[in-house]
């Protein structure tokens, strides 16, 4: 199912019907999934023969993941979307300050950008480096957050 159960649990003020207990287990879980994409991402980098435009879809796929398992620790509901703006958004304003300056726009654009042909030129070298440099600055701020929680 898209989003998984918690673009469709039922509500009580904005928040999962999940125990603290559940929603830590279910935050670990996407995190892992996180670090798993910003792995590939950087193996696809680092290859002899490098693939920018997935290294840069992969990244976004990280910071995504990352961000979506900081919103289900905390409780928040979000519907299923690729936006990292969004995600950010939802986010209490304490932790959205971690996120300001690190091109969320640009880097969910790659969402498309990275898995389909289209009209724009292909990524280059220094997007996917950019891209994985963004995607790790989010997994490692939501990592110390969730250790912190």
């Amino acid at each position: 199912m898209p989003g998984g159960p918690f673009t469709i649990l039922p509500l009580q003020k904005g928040r999962f019907f999940m125990n603290s207990r559940e929603r830590e287990q279910e935050a670990l879980k996407w995190q892992d999934r996180a670090r798993r994409d910003l792995r590939v991402a950087k193996m696809l980098f680092y290859d002899k023969e490098p693939e920018f435009d997935l290294a840069c879809y992969l990244s976004q796929q990280c910071a995504e993941k990352s961000l979506k398992a900081l919103l289900i620790r905390l409780g928040i509901r979000f519907a299923y979307k690729h936006d990292l703006d969004y995600l950010v958004g939802l986010l209490p304003p304490e932790d959205q300050e971690k996120f300001y300056n690190t091109r969320l726009e640009w880097l969910s654009g790659w969402v498309t950008e990275g898995r389909y042909p289209g009209d724009a030129a292909g990524a280059t070298r220094e997007d996917a480096q950019r891209a994985i440099e963004i995607a790790e600055a989010i997994y490692n701020n939501v990592s110390k957050a969730l250790r912190s929680e």
